[in-house]
Order: C-alpha cells, then structure tokens, then sequence
C-alpha cells in the first residue's frame, strides 16, 4: 500500500509550505502569526520554514525552480480577501494532480516502485478522465452566468432594482456541496453612469451570503440552481403580484433577527410550498435594507424573469 498521496504528503506539501511562508514574509510583508493562520500551522512551524534552506538536492525529485513558481501564485492568491481555504485546498489537489498525472510524483512513484512500470501504471490519468466532467460543468455554470449577466447589463431598467447593498446573482453546479462549487459576481454588480455593469468575470466561490442561501434552499429542492438579490419597495411588491410569483416575506420583527434566521426560513418556505419559491422577500430592519431574492433552474432562466420584473417595475414607476 504505497499511493502516491505519500509523496504529496511527506515530500511535497512541506517544500511548499516553505516556500510559500518564505514568499508571503518577503515578498508580502506577512508577520508569522498571520502566515500560520493562512497555512493552517503554528508560529513555531512558520519560524522554521523562514530559516529552512532549500537547495535543487534538498527537494528532489520536485524541480525547485517550478516549485517556486507554484508557491509565488499561491501566496498571490492567498493575500486576496476572497481567497478561502476551500479555494487553497482546490488549488493544492489540482497541483497534486497535475504532478501525478505523468509528472512530476508520477515519475518519482515509479521509480521507487518499478513494478508499476512494468504494469504501466495509469490510474492517476483514469481519475483525471473522471474529473474533466467537473471541470466541463463548472465552465458551463461559468458560461451561463456570463451571457445572465450580459442579458441583466443591457436591460437599462434594471437600474430600478438595484439595492444600496448591490445585487449579485449566483449559480450552483448541480450537487453542490459548498460556497465554492457556487459561482457569482467578484464585488457585485455596480452601478455606472445610469447602468449596472459586472467589473469583473463570474467565478466561483466569490459570493458567502448569497452562495449560503441558495444552498440552504438546494437542500429542498436540489433543481434550484440559481438566485438574484434587487430592491424591494412598493414597485416591485406591486410587479411580483401582478406575475402571479409564489413570495414568502421574512419579517425580522419583533426581533433583530439575522442571516441564519433567514437561511432558515427560506429552508422552510420551500418546504411548505413543495419544493418552489419564486421569491424570498427579506423585509429589513434597522440598518438592513430590504432585499428581494428570485430564485430559478439555472441563471439563463432567471435573467429572463428579472429582465420582466424590471421593465414592469420601470414601466409603473414612468406612470405615476
């Protein structure tokens, strides 16, 4: 029983974190105690790191000078806000990956264990084959978002339903676990000279509050993959009626409640109405802005819907 994880494990991750505690207190002016919290260690294990040398013989069969490279965009990555530990994980098993996938660990395994040559060892190539369809299905949520996100950029309308707090819109691939297997809009979309634009393309993991909520909802109803936060006033109350949509209204009252109280409620409103919600109105509170929240199958859907909510909203605003 000797998998190639013992060579990430006892070789690879430890030249890496080195590496990357040596890029993130030179290069990022990180103290140690924060370089811990980021890589999940104590302060004494960081310490160590930064007075490690490392040489081309010291962190063989692993190629230093591609190691370095690796660990400059980790720690890049790492002093991004959004950066989550779910992401770092991602990021270290798609390099651990790539290494055993005839690389780097592939090579070294064989070497140590020739019977794997003579059987031609293929299995990390196979488990690969069967992680492309999670990679064609992320950038397919990807590309669903982006054309959303174009259809919502050029209703001007939709203007009318932008809250103070932003509105972003989200998709979850199919079975998702968690906010990183839920993509959205990095700082949301913004308002610009009388639009709403995205600044930046969807990606996954971006978005807590929103990732939370449709998961908490997924959990009922595993085919609502996709949700929208806009404004929510006497327009748009009057607009979601005039469609016919199923809303629950989630009142904070008479206590402040929060987040999780209105995870909750969602959970249980998609429950009480079979499993569909159109829309989950949170009415506010003090400091919180009311916010609508249209749920749908998938973000292509859900840009038709809130594109009609919009111009209706507009159109009743323009007659009174």
């Amino acid at each position: 029983m000797n998998p190639p994880c013992e060579l990430t494990v006892k070789e690879l991750l430890p030249i890496l974190r080195t590496l990357v505690a040596k890029e993130l207190a030179e290069n990022h002016a990180y103290t140690q105690t924060k370089i811990a919290k980021k890589l999940g260690v104590t302060q004494a294990a960081v310490s160590g790191y930064l007075t490690q040398q490392l040489t081309d013989a010291s962190t063989e069969p692993f190629s230093l000078k591609e190691l370095r490279e690796i660990a400059k965009s980790l720690a890049s990555e790492i002093t991004m806000k959004r950066f989550s530990n779910a992401d770092m994980i991602n990021n270290i098993c798609e390099i651990c990956l790539n290494l055993r996938r005839g690389g780097t660990i592939c090579h070294a395994h064989k070497t140590r264990i020739p019977e794997l040559e003579e059987e031609r060892c293929n299995i990390c190539m196979q488990l690969h084959m069967s992680l492309t369809d999670l990679s064609d299905m992320r950038r397919a949520t990807l590309s669903d978002l982006t054309v959303a996100v174009s259809m919502i950029e050029n209703t001007p309308e939709f203007v009318e339903l932008e809250p103070q707090v932003l509105s972003n819109m989200v998709m979850a691939l199919k079975n998702a676990k968690g906010i990183s297997d839920v993509a959205g809009i990095p700082g949301r979309l913004v308002k610009i000279r009388g639009k709403v634009m995205s600044l930046m393309d969807p990606e996954f993991g971006v978005s807590n509050h929103l990732a939370k909520l449709l998961l908490r909802v997924m959990r009922v109803n595993p085919e609502v993959r996709s949700v929208i936060n806009t404004a929510y006033n006497e327009d748009v109350a009057e607009v979601i009626n005039k469609m016919g949509f199923v809303c629950a209204l989630f009142d904070r009252t008479p206590l402040q409640k929060g987040e999780e109280e209105l995870f909750e409620f969602a959970e249980s409103a998609f429950t009480e109405n079979r499993g569909w919600v159109d829309v989950i109105v949170d009415m506010g509170g003090v400091g919180i802005e009311p916010n609508a929240y249209f749920f749908e199958k998938n973000a292509l859907r859900l840009a038709d819907r809130i594109v009609r909510v919009a111009r209706l909203v507009a159109a009743r605003k323009a007659h009174k």
